[in-house]
């Protein structure tokens, strides 16, 4: 799927109130989503995210090279919750 497809359905589940968390600047769901090309082919997980001794839920999105492989350079998002993320950053 692409990056797009990837971002409508994360927002399906968290209802846009998430953080999406990069490696430089985390932003909100929606506004995220208004700033990225579509172009990309992504891998949805589920999975965690830990900070400390806090572990929440979140949504990893993997970027896949042109051959349809995850790639292994950091291309990596993580999606949680407003809630969960202002218990990571506690």
């Amino acid at each position: 799927m692409n990056l797009n497809e990837a971002l409508e359905e994360i927002r399906k589940e968290y209802r846009n109130d998430a953080v999406v968390i990069t490696s430089e600047h985390d932003k909100a769901l929606g506004d995220f989503v208004g700033e990225t090309d579509d172009g990309w082919e992504v891998w949805l997980e589920w999975g965690e995210v830990s900070s400390g001794d806090v572990t929440v839920s979140a949504t990893h999105i993997f970027f896949l090279d042109e051959d349809g492989f995850m790639r292994h350079d950091g291309s990596v998002l993580s999606v949680v919750s407003s809630e969960d993320y202002e218990r990571l950053g506690q």
